[in-house]
């Protein structure tokens, strides 16, 4: 039951139902692995990203490619670790990246850098509340974005995102949920660990920097500031588990599969924030 739900008001309802108003009575424990290993709902919001568009995709990269050369020229843009993407697109399957979260601009900067057979597969789900008018849906359409309300709509982010991974395409997730407003890391969310973890994908880590003085957070004016990019080696969330000395298996998957999602996610906060420190030196 915990499955089906896609909302946070319907898993309130569903604890209600069972123990009534007073959840002190009992646990409710969510299983992230059937969760998302059996998300193979039909959402009319990703439909768009599952289908082989050529022509789109090729105006959208062209238009990609030449903002990438105004972000060298007025941005400086500087980009380290771009093999460490073409070896693992040269598997032609699945993956996360993961970079931090430091301005609207993230997604456009970083994507750029994408080559073709990459940049085609790449999608993001993002906040629907950012996504209401006709230029902000076209942005979206060029961004390959689900738009779902993260926050409202856990569980249907999590299934889409299960479903655009299964179905062969790279996933672009910023676990930090939102933009830092001072270049520095915050909390980083579940999400990607439990994706990357439940459906044994590799994570690629990228280190964003300098982008949160180009476009603050909270200003609408953008100004011209160096900025830096590094990608980092892809990593299995097995690996993470297994040289903490932990299980990837167990009978209790709800409270151990918890502890994992948390050593994966603090192995990538603490990739990137290292990364960070290079790209600052």
């Amino acid at each position: 039951e915990a499955a089906q739900a896609l909302t946070v008001a319907n898993v309130i309802e569903l604890v209600q139902s069972h123990v009534g108003a007073d959840a002190e009575s009992a646990a409710v424990d969510l299983n992230w692995g059937k969760i998302v290993r059996e998300a193979d709902e039909d959402f009319p919001e990703i439909r768009t990203v599952l289908k082989d568009r050529p022509v789109f995709s090729a105006f959208a990269f062209t238009f990609y490619k030449f903002f990438n050369l105004l972000f060298r020229i007025f941005l400086r843009l500087e980009v380290r670790g771009l093999n460490e993407l073409d070896e693992i697109t040269k598997s032609n399957k699945p993956f996360l990246v993961c970079p931090n979260h430091q301005s609207f601009l993230d997604p456009f900067v970083l994507c750029s850098n994408y080559r073709y057979d990459l940049f085609k597969k790449v999608f993001h789900v993002g906040a629907s509340e950012f996504f209401t008018n006709p230029l902000m849906r076209f942005i979206a359409k060029m961004l390959n974005v689900v738009p779902v309300n993260p926050d409202t709509e856990l569980m249907r982010a999590m299934k889409v995102s299960a479903v655009g991974l299964k179905h062969g395409k790279v996933l672009n997730i910023y676990p930090e949920g939102e933009r830092a407003f001072d270049g520095e890391l915050h909390n980083f969310k579940k999400g990607a660990s439990i994706l990357a973890t439940e459906l044994e994908m590799p994570i690629v880590p990228v280190a964003l920097d300098g982008l949160h003085k180009v476009w603050a957070r909270n200003s609408n004016k953008i100004r011209l500031s160096k900025v830096k990019i590094m990608i980092g080696k892809p990593f299995y969330a097995k690996d993470v588990i297994a040289s903490a000395g932990k299980s990837a298996t167990s009978t209790d998957l709800a409270i151990v599969g918890d502890a994992e999602y948390e050593l994966v996610t603090a192995h990538l906060k603490k990739t990137i924030a290292d990364m960070l420190d290079e790209l600052r030196k």
